[in-house]
C-alpha cells in the first residue's frame, strides 16, 4: 500500500513558529528528509510519515505540542495523559466526554465542548476570549485529532455530517477531504466543530495495552496514516486506480468492476465533490512521491510503475501536480 501524501502547507505551519532560529528549522528538515526547496512550491506535496516525524521532533524541540499555535505552550504528554484516560473508558461518548473535560482544564485558549442536538454530536472549539485570535492550523489540525482519535477508539471510520470552521476559505481547502473524509465544511461560522450521529456514542471502547502502547508510539503517524475501510465512491475508485496502475484501464473498465453504469458513477463522484482525472491524478501523483522518495526509485521506474510508457510524459504530469521536477524527491530519497 502506497504512503499517502501531504500538502507542504502542513511543512510550512509545522515550522511557522521557528522562523527566527532558520538552522533549527534546517535541521529538522534535513533530518526529515524534506528538501527546503519544496516549501517555496505551493503544490508540492511529501509522504505523510515525513510530515509525522518532523512533527513530532518540532514538538520536542520546542517542548510544545501546539508548536507555538495556542496561547501558552502545551506541555509534552499533555495527549499521552488525555489519550489513556479516554482509552480506559467504556464508550465513546465517555471517552470524548474526558477528552473534552482534559483540554478545558489546560489553558491553551480553546475551550473544548461535547454537545448532543436531535441525535447529532458535536465537538466544538471555542476562544475563551472574546478578542482571541488562533491561526487557523490550531483549529484543522486539533479537529482532526480528535476526529482520528475517536476513529482509534473504537475502530472505525465515523462518517462526518457536517465540519464548521470560524474562519474564512484558506487556499488550502481542498485537503480537508483528506482530513476529514467529507466535502460539507462551511466556513465563517460561529464557532469551529465537527458533527457526526450522536448513537455512536453509544460504541464500546475496547483498548489492549498493548493497542494503546503502539498507539502512543508515535501518535502523529499513526492519526495521519489512519486508514478505515470507507462506503464513499472515491475511496472505491481510488482503491481500485492504485491497484490497477500499471494496466491503466479506462473509466469503463473500473465502472464494470465495481458492478456500475459509468454514467452512475460519474454522477456519485460528483455528489461526493470528486472527478474522475483528480483522483486519478492524486493517486498517481501519492503513489510516484511514494517510490521516488520512500523506495529509491528512478524516475524511469517510477513512470512505468504508474501507468506511463515515456519518461518524459510522467516528467511533465509531475511537475504539473507538483510544481517541480521528481528529482527534486528522488535526490531527498
Amino acid at each position: 500500500m502506497r504512503s499517502p501524501t501531504i500538502a507542504i502547507y502542513f511543512v510550512q505551519k509545522c515550522l511557522q513558529n521557528l522562523q527566527q532560529q532558520p538552522d533549527l528549522q534546517l535541521k529538522l528538515l534535513n533530518q526529515n528528509h524534506i528538501s527546503p526547496s519544496l516549501l517555496k512550491q505551493a503544490n508540492a506535496r511529501i509522504p505523510a510519515e515525513n510530515y509525522a516525524n518532523l512533527c513530532r521532533d518540532t514538538m520536542q524541540a520546542m517542548g510544545d505540542e501546539l508548536m507555538g499555535f495556542g496561547a501558552q505552550a502545551q506541555k509534552l504528554g499533555c495527549w499521552t495523559t488525555m489519550t489513556e484516560l479516554a482509552a480506559n473508558a467504556p464508550s465513546l461518548g465517555e471517552a470524548l466526554k474526558r477528552l473534552t473535560r482534559f483540554y478545558r482544564l489546560i489553558p491553551w485558549g480553546l475551550n473544548t465542548n461535547l454537545e448532543i442536538h436531535n441525535d447529532i454530536a458535536s465537538i466544538s472549539l471555542t476562544p475563551n476570549t472574546a478578542n482571541s485570535e488562533f491561526d487557523p492550523y490550531l483549529y484543522e489540525s486539533f479537529l482532526f485529532y480528535i476526529h482520528r482519535t475517536a476513529n482509534w477508539l473504537i475502530g472505525r471510520q465515523i462518517p462526518l455530517h457536517r465540519v464548521d470552521f470560524s474562519f474564512s476559505k484558506q487556499p488550502h481547502a481542498a485537503e480537508y477531504w483528506n482530513l476529514f473524509l467529507t466535502k460539507n465544511i462551511h466556513y465563517q461560522q460561529d464557532h469551529a466543530q465537527i458533527q457526526f450521529s450522536a448513537s455512536l456514542l453509544e460504541q464500546n471502547v475496547n483498548i489492549s495495552a498493548q493497542a494503546l502502547e503502539k498507539f502512543l508510539n508515535h501518535v502523529n503517524l499513526a492519526m495521519i496514516t489512519q486508514r478505515y475501510t470507507s462506503k464513499s465512491w472515491h475511496y472505491k475508485v481510488s482503491s481500485l486506480v492504485e491497484a490497477t496502475l500499471q494496466n491503466k484501464p479506462s473509466f469503463a473498465d473500473l465502472a464494470k468492476v465495481l458492478n456500475i453504469h459509468p454514467h452512475t458513477l460519474r454522477n456519485y463522484l460528483r455528489q461526493e465533490g470528486f472527478q474522475y482525472q483528480e483522483i486519478k491524478d492524486r493517486v498517481r501523483c501519492d503513489t510516484a512521491i511514494f517510490h521516488l522518495s520512500s523506495m529509491g526509485c528512478s524516475v524511469e521506474e517510477t513512470a512505468f510503475l504508474i501507468g506511463f510508457s515515456e519518461p518524459s510524459a510522467f516528467i511533465r504530469s509531475f511537475k504539473k501536480w507538483t510544481g517541480t521536477k521528481p528529482m527534486a524527491y528522488k535526490k531527498r530519497g
